[in-house]
Order: structure tokens, then C-alpha cells, then sequence
């Protein structure tokens, strides 16, 4: 089946969101207002559904045929497991880098061979929730010293999974992380440097968790049957992993109940093993309170909310509130924003900020910094679900979470992959090092 990378050009907002009646596959939160009369979204359509939106008057540009750039990087991954042998793991650690994609399989054991070379440094964490397809996932925590009490930062990555990068850049980030740490170097990703003494800071301060791969199911199906598969692997419907946590799930909003969607939430919230792991790190960990979920693409930092616009005005208007179910979800009008105190705002945009002057100066790429709402609301995310957690249960830390969409496509060319790498390490330790203090 031919595929097709697009740009899809809507009248209005209104003729944009009637894109739903046709269940796309579009990437929501890319879209842009151009002017007051042009409205973009990108996308993945078979010609059938080019032709079926042209006929309704929609300007379809196409990008890429998708078809052959799937072909072009499935040579860009890796046919072995590198940390299967003592050479592979001296290699890649001397590189810091893989020279090409990891495989699902070797995102796993990256994590158990740091584990085994940095055993003062690196807890293995296996998660309880076997996948679909009975696979067992891991995370890691990275510390140093004495410090008992220590706030956590959680980094996840390849929910979605075409986004392979994601994992990639994690662990490339561990490898950096605690090379330098051991060896008393600074470190540099591109422009951006880091000296010696904010990564003992940050590793003397912290608990950071890692989970580099959390749709391992979806990623392999992904690298070796369907590319551009976006959902897990369940058999019974795959849902799409970040539509299916706890936040405002049952509203509907920028989510579906069909299976065939990719957007598809699930048949309830957390029902899936994948999104059920993320959340058993928030509530093992409840020292976690930053967070930042790794996909692609856009050049985008985003912070709560994404059901809605958001005001600090009025907080009955909020998540938790009945009587405005039915009400969210319609940006533009004045009925209802949702309410984010103005202190957690500052902070979230001050964070936001920081870790966008860092991705630029690896190398002068520039990121927009906005409210992940955008043009399309949406629910049952990652992020929104982890700062909500604190607004439903006091007890429970409130966590500053972000989305980073990096890149200009679900799968760059591994060149391209290697250079955003270093682009997200640096806005990864540059969290890391806000979160020390």
C-alpha cells in the first residue's frame, strides 16, 4: 500500500477539525494557523484518502512517499544485539552513539549493561506489566553519593511506535551521562556544555529514571513488518498508548472509540500494560516531580494543559469539575479554559525555556515552547496525566511534566537522528540540572 507524508491546507479552523470525519492519520498537535485563512496539518494518507480529502476540497501537498523512505530506514537498523559482546559494549562506549537505529531488543540490554559496567551508579528496574506480546520491559535509575533524600526526574520515550528515536536518545543520554560522570569529564553535546561539576551535582542530587522504550511491542513491529505503525500491539484493538492514560479519558476529546483509529484510547483508562508501567514508576517513585515524555516530530516544547486553552483566573473551571463535561475541548470560545495556577505556569514556562536555550545551542535549532493544547485538544495523555495526579490527591507530588516533539519527521535519517540526539541530551541534562537546585 502506498503511503504518502502530507501537508494537509484547511479554509478554516473549523474545515481543519472536520478532518476527524474522514479518521486520519494527522499529526494534531503540527497543526499551524498560517493566517486567518489558512490552516496546515501533516499527515500520513494512502493515495485513496488524498483523494478522498481533495474531493472535499481540501489542498493536499505531498511530501514524501513514505513507501520508499520506510525502505530507506529499515537499513539504517540494527540486525544484532551491540551489547551481546564485550567489543560491542567498549565500542559503543567509546562512541557514546550508536552508528545506526537500535533495534527493540538492544534498547533493553543497553539497559542491563549499564547496569553491569556502573553497579554503584545504576539500579535495573523491571517493570511489572508484561506486554502483549509477553515482553518484559526495563527502566533505570542513575544516582551518586550519599544523599538520601533526593527529588526524581522521569524521562520516557518511543510511546508511539514510529518514533524510534526516542529510545535512542535515552540511552545515548545514560551513556554520556555517567561516562562523564566517572571520569570527571565535562560534557559537551554539540555547542552546549555541561561542566564537571553540574553532572556530579546532578548525579550526587537526583534519582533519574530512565524508560527508553515503552511500546517495545509496537516499535519492533514497527522496524520490522509496518513501518509507520504508530499503536501497541494489542490483539484485541491496539490502542494508541498516549490516549490511554487517566486524564479525562471518558471525555472524547482528540481521542476515539474505534479500534481501526490511531487514535483509538483503549476500552477503559490505563487498560494497557504499557501506559499501567508508566504509572507504577509515578507511584513507586513518588520523588518524582519533573517529567518529560521524548517523541517526534514538530520542533516543539509542550507543558499542560491539552484538553483546552488555560487561564489562572478561575479555578472552578477545572478537570475535575461535572458540570463543564461536555463543555471542554473547544478552543476559541469562552465557556470554558482550564485553570492552571499561575505559580506552576511561571515555573513550567521558566523549565520550558531552559531546556530549549539548551537544544539551541547544540547547534542553533530552534523549538517553540507552547501550551500542548494547540490547535487540536486532546486527553488521556502522558504529561496532562502527570500533573493532574497531585490536583486529584494532595498527598501525591505535583509533578511539572512536559512533551518534547523533536525533529521534522517520525523517522529522520540517521545523520539527522545523531545530531537531534545530542540536541535532546543537552535539553534532557539541562531538566536534570534545573531539578538539582
Amino acid at each position: 500500500m502506498d503511503v504518502f507524508s502530507v501537508v494537509i491546507e484547511a479554509k478554516s479552523l473549523k474545515d481543519l477539525r472536520a478532518l476527524d470525519q474522514f479518521d486520519l492519520d494527522i499529526k494534531r498537535r503540527s497543526a499551524q494557523k498560517v493566517n486567518e485563512h489558512r490552516f496546515v496539518v501533516p499527515g500520513i494518507l494512502t493515495r485513496e484518502q488524498i483523494q478522498q480529502v481533495t474531493a472535499k476540497g481540501y489542498k493536499v501537498e505531498a511530501v514524501a512517499d513514505l513507501s520508499q523512505v520506510g525502505k530507506e530506514r529499515a537499513i539504517e537498523i540494527s540486525r544484532v544485539d551491540r551489547f551481546a559482546s564485550a567489543t560491542g559494549v567498549r565500542d559503543f562506549m567509546e562512541l557514546k552513539a550508536a552508528p545506526n537505529y537500535l533495534n527493540a531488543q538492544e534498547v533493553e540490554t543497553a539497559l542491563q549493561t549499564l547496569s553491569k559496567e556502573y553497579p554503584t551508579n545504576v539500579t535495573l528496574l523491571t517493570l511489572p506489566n508484561k506486554t502483549h506480546m509477553n515482553k518484559t520491559s526495563l527502566a533505570v535509575r542513575i544516582r551518586a553519593g550519599r544523599k538520601r533524600t533526593r527529588p526524581g526526574v522521569l524521562f520516557t520515550g518511543s510511546m508511539h511506535a514510529r518514533e524510534w528515536g526516542g529510545s535512542d536518545a535515552c540511552i545515548s543520554f545514560l551513556f554520556n551521562l555517567l561516562g562523564s560522570y566517572k571520569n570527571n569529564l565535562d560534557l559537551a553535546w554539540g555547542g552546549k556544555t555541561f561542566t564537571k561539576d553540574n553532572i556530579k551535582k546532578i548525579l550526587e542530587t537526583l534519582d533519574i529514571f530512565v524508560f527508553p522504550d515503552v511500546n517495545p511491542d509496537g516499535k519492533e513491529y514497527s522496524q520490522t513488518v509496518d513501518t509507520w505503525w504508530r499503536k501497541n500491539r494489542n490483539p484485541n484493538g491496539a490502542v494508541d498508548i498516549n490516549r490511554n492514560f487517566n486524564f479525562l479519558w471518558s471525555s472524547g476529546i482528540g481521542t476515539s472509540s474505534a479500534s481501526s483509529s490511531e487514535t483509538y484510547k483503549g476500552k477503559s483508562p490505563l487498560s494497557e500494560p504499557e501506559t499501567k508501567n508508566v504509572v507504577y514508576l509515578f507511584d513507586k517513585y513518588p520523588n518524582i516531580i519533573y517529567y518529560l515524555d521524548i517523541h517526534s516530530y514538530s520542533g516543539l516544547f509542550l507543558y499542560p494543559w491539552g484538553d483546552d486553552q488555560s487561564q489562572s483566573i478561575d479555578p472552578n473551571q477545572n478537570f475535575k469539575n461535572p458540570a463543564y463535561d461536555g463543555v471542554r475541548g473547544k478552543i476559541g470560545d469562552v465557556a470554558y479554559k482550564e485553570y492552571i495556577s499561575k505559580d506552576i505556569l511561571l515555573k513550567l514556562i521558566d523549565l520550558g525555556k531552559r531546556m530549549n536555550a539548551a537544544l539551541f545551542a547544540v547547534r542553533g535549532s530552534k523549538y517553540t515552547l507552547q501550551q500542548s493544547v494547540g490547535l487540536y485538544p486532546t486527553s488521556g495523555t502522558s504529561d496532562d496525566y502527570a500533573m493532574s495526579r497531585h490536583l486529584l490527591d494532595p498527598s501525591k507530588a505535583l509533578i511539572y511534566a512536559f512533551c518534547l516533539e523533536f525533529g521534522k519527521e517520525f523517522i529522520p535519517p540517521y545523520s539527522e537522528m545523531s545530531k537531534i540526539m545530542s540536541e535532546i541530551g543537552a535539553a534532557m541534562t539541562e531538566l536534570c540540572l534545573a531539578a538539582s537546585g
